[in-house]
């Protein structure tokens, strides 16, 4: 009886072996790879077989999860790869590298689904920061691994030797790969040969046998491309389906809000039976998104400048315009647009109490009647005249066409109509379904930097953070012929906090209703830094003399009011802003504070006026020198020491404002 349980269990131990052994492919002494015959002799066949053999037993959770994933996984790349004209068996390469892991980490620290460091993802186009790790993006990253295996193939002359180089970098591999590969079609395998290439054929050899022997996965993915400013949550609102799986296949979001310097491809993976209907709402999202894509279209007409005074025009969708550079107000545009002021308050739905602001694009031609394209989608913070600038149509249009009485904020996700009015039967349309959306909070001002910065945008529920703004080191520098995509993030008004320098009054309150509009959209790149925080502190002198409040003494000098600005001031003593802060030594984009006295008229017989220093000050005659550094301009020099670029031209005796590297200025303190 024992004799018989014995071989009845070396029958089925036997039985499993076959089992087993049924289900692994037999490695061949020759197979293709990217198009190039691979040999391989009896030692490197052997490798190979144990690497095959170690990737498909035992059947486990982790190997049918691994098969799963590539069932998903791979129509995207190779639809990819096909596009970038890269072999397809290179979607393999991805597996061995990170089981389609998108938060794989090696130990060298390279991350995401192909494996890749800080360093040569940022090489080749991905962004890694804070907020976005493309890495973990499964379309980006793949486009930029076929980049790279296309860069390295231009080098080698050999899909083998590109895929070596994935492993070791193009110059690591320099030295191992045979001469003789190049241009190779064939290539022969040893015992020698490194093992990441032996990995990748197992890889290559394992897979291919085990999913054609799968059935088809009920899930697939979609890809969704119209995200700016949207967050995860938006987006599975509106497909119907849960935020957490949404997440968990795009773990590359590192904030909760998707950034709008560029459309960001959002994986979501969907039930066979609801791939129909997931598609048509994306369909119908990406309809209305396209109308906002290229907007404001922006051409550069001025190419070059003689001075920073000097004014910078540009088309703004096809109209005249002009750009506000730092100390620039309503007056000076309109004087350099050689228009009335009225006029240029009309043309852009302003008031006289509205302030431009730095970096934005101002029409100085009207606005049309309907708009270039059919409807908007309003994205986090916009307000109707954001919606007005960004494509030019005048603000009482744009309100008549959508049944407004009134400016008034408006919700994340409504349908604005630019061309044709909405239907009286027709109820407010918003894109993720959520009519009753608690209207969210404006993000703070940006400020004007010379710089370009891409915009993060930030969920109104989290809390802001703030960087400190440098100063320009160089005038901007702006293409002369660039599509400007819209830039939303932007509030009807600064959000203000008291210190020495800003003036606070009752009106200054941010309340849920419009008050004006900060011209946001219009934003030449490589023209604004992107720092929503307020500007930093700037002590200004005082005269220690009081004057009047409302009227200049014969002395000339003005003390500043509750609610009055350097414009205001400089337009009821009918003298130029920039006149006033040189003759008070300040900048002209600084803000004055109750209580200080200002000079409003011109000494005789002196080019500029000096203000009545405190005792304590040190005397006007002390200088200092400064040494010009590299990236260095006489404007930039002036504002780190609170002066004008006239002053040094004069302590220095320059004819110009020209500067070289090295050159020693003399600075009056």
């Amino acid at each position: 009886m024992k004799k018989n349980v014995a071989l009845l269990l070396l029958l089925i131990s036997i039985q499993g072996v076959f089992a087993q052994q049924a289900i692994l492919p037999e490695v061949p002494k020759k197979l293709e790879f990217a198009g190039i015959t691979i040999k391989l002799d009896a030692d490197a066949q052997k490798l190979v077989q144990k690497e095959v053999n170690s990737l498909l037993t035992p059947e486990n959770k982790y190997l049918l999860d691994k098969l799963e994933r590539i069932q998903w996984y791979f129509p995207i790349i190779e639809n990819i790869l096909e596009e970038e004209e890269v072999p397809e068996d290179f979607k393999y390469v991805a597996v061995a590298e990170s089981s389609l892991l998108p938060d794989a980490i090696s130990t060298s620290n390279a991350v995401g689904f192909w494996q890749m460091k800080p360093t040569t993802a940022q090489e080749v186009g991905l962004r890694v920061d804070k907020d976005i790790d493309e890495r973990k993006n499964i379309y980006a990253s793949t486009r930029a691994a076929a980049l790279y295996i296309k860069r390295n193939n231009l080098i080698y002359k050999n899909w083998i030797s590109s895929l070596f180089s994935y492993s070791l970098g193009a110059t690591g591999v320099s030295k191992i790969v045979p001469s003789q590969w190049s241009y190779a079609n064939e290539v022969t395998f040893d015992a020698q040969t490194d093992r990441y290439l032996i990995k990748a054929i197992a890889h290559r050899i394992a897979f291919e046998y085990r999913i054609n022997r799968l059935k088809e996965s009920r899930f697939s993915f979609v890809e969704y491309k119209k995200t700016k400013g949207k967050t995860l949550n938006d987006i599975a609102s509106m497909v119907n389906i849960d935020v957490n799986e949404l997440k968990k296949y795009n773990s590359w979001l590192l904030t909760s809000t998707i950034p709008t310097d560029k459309d960001y491809s959002v994986a979501i993976l969907v039930p066979a039976e609801n791939l129909e209907d997931v598609q048509s709402k994306l369909n119908r999202q990406n309809e209305l998104a396209t109308s906002d894509a290229a907007f404001p279209i922006l051409k550069r007409v001025t190419v070059v400048t003689a001075s920073e005074e000097e004014p910078i025009f540009y088309e703004i969708n096809g109209k005249k315009g002009i750009l506000a550079k730092p100390g620039d107000d309503v007056a000076s545009l309109a004087r350099s647009g050689k228009m009335k002021i009225a006029d240029f308050l009309r043309y852009n739905d302003m008031t006289d109490k509205d302030l431009v602001e730095e970096g934005k694009i101002y029409y100085l031609k009207k606005k049309d009647r309907k708009g270039p394209v059919p409807h908007h989608v309003v994205l986090t913070g916009q307000t109707m005249w954001q919606i007005s600038q960004m494509y030019g149509i005048r603000m009482k249009n744009l309100l008549r066409l959508n049944r407004m009485n009134t400016v008034q904020r408006i919700q994340k996700g409504r349908v604005v109509y630019l061309q044709k009015k909405r239907p009286k039967d027709q109820p407010i349309e918003y894109l993720n379904g959520k009519d009753s959306e608690e209207l969210e909070k404006v993000p703070m001002k940006e400020q004007y930097d010379g710089k370009e910065e891409k915009v993060l945008v930030k969920d109104a529920r989290q809390p802001e953070t703030t960087k400190t703004p440098t100063k320009p080191t160089t005038k901007p520098t702006i293409p002369e012929s660039v599509i400007v995509e819209e830039s939303p993030k932007k509030p009807t008004r600064p959000v203000r906090e008291e210190d020495d320098i800003i003036v606070i009054s009752d009106k200054d309150e941010v309340t849920p209703t419009e008050t004006k509009k900060s011209p946001v959209d219009p934003t030449p790149p490589a023209a604004v830094k992107s720092t929503p925080v307020n500007p930093t502190p700037t002590t200004v002198k005082t005269a220690t003399t009081p004057a009047p409040t409302t009227t200049a003494s014969s002395s000339g000098v003005h003390t500043v009011d509750v609610g009055q600005t350097l414009y205001s001031i400089a337009r009821q003593y009918n003298i130029s802003i920039k006149d006033l802060a040189e003759w008070n030594n300040i900048t002209t984009n600084e803000r004055v504070k109750v209580g200080q006295n200002l000079i409003v008229k011109q000494s005789k017989g002196n080019t500029t006026a000096a203000v009545v220093e405190p005792k304590t000050s040190k005397p006007v005659t002390s200088s200092t020198s400064h040494v010009v550094q590299k990236g260095e301009t006489l404007y930039s020099i002036s504002k780190r020491y609170g002066v004008t670029t006239k002053q040094i031209q004069e302590w220095n005796s320059m004819n110009d404002q020209n500067v070289k590297l090295g050159q020693k200025l003399i600075i009056k303190k």
